[in-house]
């Protein structure tokens, strides 16, 4: 979502997000609009997108990451069984669950949070643009012009404005579900010890697939327990 306000920011567009290909109202978008879609490489789907002469943009995050941040949204959120239309299960088993439970892992290693993980690499080496999380986070202006030139489409806004303009504490402020949280890459080497790291990385092909590393630190249970309680 960050992602996509860069995009409104900095060429003036409208927005629509949606679950399913289904929901999007097609021949009803605006001309000009980015469009937040979480969603498999079907030949369907790709011919919705030539049709309507989007470009796509993708982005990639360290999957460990991505997996603490749904541990941490799903219990404030019950529309994640609608992701992917419900494939391969639902969240509702990490009600409760912290990094280093028994629910947490089954469902990381899982093939729920497999199928999640899994829309990202089908995207990577085809789509117009790509961008990594903790690149974005880093640099945001810079990353947006690198994306402007691989999309071949000029910024309207400077991107130091445009970045300037969407900001997190603005976006935590807005919503209600917990959406944005602490937005900082490698959380996941504070709280998930060296073992769980290591056995959710080998069950999820994601990690290898999009070149991250998983170079876990000592932290025990108890101190991810405890880190988890406070954050």
């Amino acid at each position: 979502m960050w992602l996509r306000r860069l995009l409104v920011a900095a060429y003036g567009l409208e927005e629509r997000s949606a679950h399913t290909p289904s929901e999007v109202a097609w021949d009803e978008l605006p001309g000009r609009c980015v469009l937040q879609l979480h969603w498999r490489r079907t030949p369907q789907f790709l011919a919705l997108l030539e049709r309507h002469a989007f470009g796509v943009v993708v982005l990639a995050r360290h999957p460990l990451d991505v997996l603490v941040s749904i541990l941490h949204f799903a219990p404030h959120e019950p529309q994640t069984a609608r992701w992917l239309d419900g494939e391969a299960g639902d969240e509702a088993a990490l009600d409760g669950a912290d990094p280093v439970s028994e629910a947490f892992l089954r469902y990381a290693t899982g093939p729920r949070a497999q199928a999640l993980l899994a829309v990202t690499p089908e995207w990577w080496g085809v789509a117009d643009a790509r961008v990594r999380y903790e690149e974005l986070v880093a640099e945001p202006a810079r990353e947006l012009e690198r994306l402007a030139d691989d999309l071949g489409a000029p910024l309207l806004v400077p991107a130091a404005d445009a970045a300037a303009a969407v900001s997190f504490a603005d976006l935590r402020r807005e919503a209600s579900n917990e959406h944005f949280w602490q937005g900082r890459p490698g959380l996941w080497r504070h709280l998930l010890p060296a073992d769980v790291a290591h056995a959710v990385a080998a069950a999820q092909p994601a990690v290898a697939a999009l070149g991250y590393e998983v170079d876990a630190g000592e932290v025990t249970p108890e101190e991810a327990r405890a880190r988890w309680a406070a954050l």
